[in-house]
């Protein structure tokens, strides 16, 4: 934003955004639609159901194994990203 000084009169001039729009970005909103999703798939699923892991063999709340297999998600998801661009940047070094 700036102001030009002509005469006294201080004059208003705006400058557009860098993109030439404003608001939250797509990508925020469509991860916010899905964490809305996610939250409300965990909370409609709240019986118990068999789990087996290792040697653990129990009877768990279906919405613990969703929130496990989420978080088991995104921790893939990082170290596969992770692995992916280290090997790019050696690759290109």
């Amino acid at each position: 934003m700036s102001y030009n000084d002509l005469d006294g009169v201080e004059e208003y001039d705006p400058q557009p955004d860098p993109e030439g729009r404003s608001g939250p970005s797509i990508w925020l909103i469509l991860f916010a639609l899905v964490a809305i999703a996610t939250a409300v798939f965990i909370v409609q699923n709240g019986e118990k159901v068999p789990a087996e892991f290792l040697w653990f063999d129990r009877e768990i709340k279906l919405w613990v194994a969703i929130v496990a297999s989420v978080v088991l998600g995104i921790l893939l998801d990082r170290l596969i990203l992770t692995w992916w661009r280290r090997a790019r940047r050696r690759k290109n070094d």
